[in-house]
């Protein structure tokens, strides 16, 4: 780890089991593989907001007692954490649905610890349209929650969306935006990855695509660092390294996480698109560990040590210089 801030390490989404019960010990993996920073789910559409809450309480008060991580309310947390061999954490929230229709809401969850959040999460709602509804829009409401993201400090996240509804996101956004684990439909046709024209949308915000591990969306359904590279190599064709960066998706335990009560599987996560009867459990993911192959790989590929930097963290973290509040 270092305390330079090109050379911060950025995970912009991987995930616990969602139940205020799961212990965050477990984060120390991200921390012992060289990652200075990580955004942890808290919650999506599918969750009701108790649970949500329920889960902040728990996680907040966790972080303030493990000696080695941190809760990152500003990039100056980030920073003493790098400085200090600590994980700085904060959370996201994966869809709309918790704001209850009050764009209000995006402020009461930023005073809660969320830096980053999708409008929607692979299903139309309210506010946006998900990706296995292709032609769901951003709607008036989507609009609001927007300006109300940017106002707040949340950096929007345009991950789990059709390209209608994300287009119009960036066509309209001030701030940078990004897609904080997403791949590209040209590598693996998966709805969930984005195409040509979303990249360079958001590259044109002076956003990123974090490029993901999680095997239903990488190259031949590979959970490999080699599968991660290819997208990277597919994007820095396209885009720009200064737009690429890492969100690996992982899963904690994922053999402890449960949906909620009355959660259909199917709904959310629609057979057709590779996932099992279990959602996602029947997936595999990359793990923190592969950081170090990550970067490897990418200078046998010929990048040099200042890109890798930033797709390994420091382009994820001048977005967060544009968003996040001091």
């Amino acid at each position: 780890m270092n305390d330079a801030v090109g050379a911060i390490s950025w995970d912009a989404h991987s995930c616990v089991p969602l139940t205020a019960s799961y212990r965050l010990d477990a984060l120390h993996r991200h921390r012992d593989a060289g990652f200075d920073y990580v955004s942890i789910n808290v919650g999506m559409d599918a969750n009701p907001i108790a649970q949500i809450m329920d889960m902040i309480s728990s996680f907040r008060e966790q972080i303030e007692q493990l000696p080695d991580i941190r809760f990152a309310e500003t990039l100056d947390d980030v920073r003493r954490a790098a400085a200090d061999d600590q994980l700085a954490v904060s959370f996201d929230l994966e869809g709309a649905v918790p704001l209850a229709s009050d764009p209000a809401n995006v402020q009461a969850f930023h005073d809660l610890g969320i830096r980053q959040m999708h409008f929607a999460y692979n299903r139309r709602n309210e506010v946006a349209g998900g990706c296995y509804e292709p032609d769901a829009p951003l709607t008036a409401l989507g609009h609001e929650v927007l300006r109300a993201c940017e106002e707040a400090g949340v950096i929007v996240d345009c991950s789990h969306l059709n390209e209608p509804s994300a287009l119009a996101i960036l066509a309209s956004a001030k701030k940078p935006v990004v897609f904080s684990h997403s791949n590209v439909r040209a590598l693996n046709g998966n709805f969930r990855n984005i195409t040509d024209a979303m990249a360079t949308a958001c590259a044109a915000t002076d956003g990123v695509i974090g490029v993901t591990g999680l095997s239903n969306f990488t190259p031949g359904e590979r959970a490999e660092a080699d599968a991660m590279i290819e997208v990277i190599d597919y994007l820095n064709q396209r885009v720009d390294v200064r737009h690429i960066g890492v969100g690996l998706d992982y899963v904690y335990d994922v053999e402890l996480d449960e949906l909620p009560e009355g959660c259909d599987p199917a709904y959310w996560w629609p057979l057709e698109y590779g996932y099992g009867e279990d959602f996602y459990k029947s997936s595999t993911f990359t793990p923190p560990e592969a950081a170090p192959q990550l970067r490897e790989g990418l200078k046998a590929r010929g990048y040099a040590d200042v890109d890798i930097c930033g797709i390994m963290g420091g382009n994820f973290y001048r977005v967060a210089n544009a968003c996040w509040k001091s």
